[in-house]
């Protein structure tokens, strides 16, 4: 695969053609591509956990989250989920008011409160993931084992690296 290490040059002529595609979503621009494919797999599983479960993105992420992570602060629960703390803890109330959800304080903190799955909530913690599943075998339909471990791992390499840049930048 080429990269383009130079930025993309503004072409007078071309900056006023309706048919001619922006620097920015070429195949050499791989972080909007990227960019593109997040935003609509977010989207469709926006729509889904609307329809099918009546719940927000968030809160749809804290339900299949939580069984690996719990018993869990809002604040570390967020950064797991990689949104707003305040989003979380909005989200949090929601769910603890549906049931799904509760909130206990931590032992060795009493001024820490620490989010849980009732069983309620698990039962639909597994329904969920089996759905993400299916969403997921939707996505890869097509792409032999081979092809599927090849882009897992071009995946796994691209977000360590990212992880590490943005360590970086917060230096």
């Amino acid at each position: 695969m080429s990269v383009s290490a130079r930025p993309p040059q503004a072409d007078a002529k071309d900056a006023d053609s309706p048919d001619k595609a922006s620097a920015l979503e070429t195949r050499e621009f791989f972080i909007s591509r990227v960019s593109t494919l997040n935003v609509l797999l977010k989207r469709r599983a926006a729509i889904y956990a609307k329809r099918t479960f009546g719940f927000t993105l968030i809160e749809w992420r804290i339900i299949t989250l939580l069984p690996t992570v719990q018993p869990i602060s809002i604040r570390a629960l967020a950064l797991q989920a990689l949104v707003d703390a305040a989003q979380v803890s909005r989200a949090v109330s929601r769910l603890a008011a549906r049931g799904f959800v509760a909130r206990g304080r931590s032992a060795i903190d009493n001024r820490e409160v620490l989010i849980t799955l009732t069983r309620k909530g698990m039962a639909l913690s597994v329904e969920m993931c089996r759905a993400s599943l299916d969403r997921n075998d939707q996505l890869l339909q097509g792409k032999t084992p081979g092809e599927i471990e090849s882009l897992n791992s071009v995946l796994d390499e691209l977000i360590a690296r990212a992880r590490s840049l943005v360590e970086s930048d917060l230096d």
